[in-house]
């Protein structure tokens, strides 16, 4: 439990970061919708590093997380008017809701898979 609190705070902290960066430069064009799948992936890897495996909740989660930083970059950027923002900047908080979703998605054993041996050294 206390594990899942401290990789939400640094969650938390990566999308907060990435608002305030992301919000200082346009919201418009390809390069915001490649932020928003990098941004997606930069909060997943904050919370999967202090967690050490995905859950289901983390990775639901980081999807907000990861939308919410798009979103408040978008905010930002717009002069706080994201209602105009174009087709790409709401695709970008799309993608970077889906990729932090994603990614700290809970890792799923193939099936008829055995694990691994032991190492014998």
């Amino acid at each position: 439990m206390v594990r899942e609190s401290l990789a939400l705070l640094a969650g938390v902290a990566v999308a907060v970061i990435a608002a305030a960066v992301l919000g200082e430069y346009g919201f418009d064009g390809w390069a915001t919708i490649g932020a928003g799948v990098l941004t997606g992936v930069f909060v997943a890897e904050a919370v999967l590093a202090v967690a050490r495996k995905g859950r289901r909740r983390l990775a639901g989660a980081s999807a907000l997380l990861a939308g919410g930083s798009l979103a408040w970059a978008g905010w930002i950027s717009t002069g706080h008017r994201l209602g105009t923002a174009t087709w790409k900047g709401w695709a970008a908080i799309l993608l970077a809701t889906a990729a932090g979703g994603i990614r700290a998605r809970p890792r799923a054993a193939a099936r008829g898979s055995r694990p691994a041996p032991a190492a014998t050294e």
